[in-house]
């Protein structure tokens, strides 16, 4: 069973997550390609490292 301040966690990181790929795109749109890519990959880091740790490491 997943308790509740791991679901706000997720909740806090997926918003986190959504920040930052909303100045992705806005990098994108100002012709910023490489930017971009970074920000995103830095979003995606963001919500996918700690939610391995949190949910998927036991122990």
């Amino acid at each position: 069973m997943i308790s509740f301040d791991r679901i706000i966690m997720f909740v806090i990181l997926l918003w986190i997550s959504l920040y930052t790929m909303s100045f992705g795109r806005w990098t994108w749109k100002k012709k910023n390609k490489l930017g971009a890519v970074m920000v995103f990959a830095v979003a995606l880091a963001v919500l996918v490292l700690p939610v391995y740790t949190i949910f998927f490491r036991e122990g």
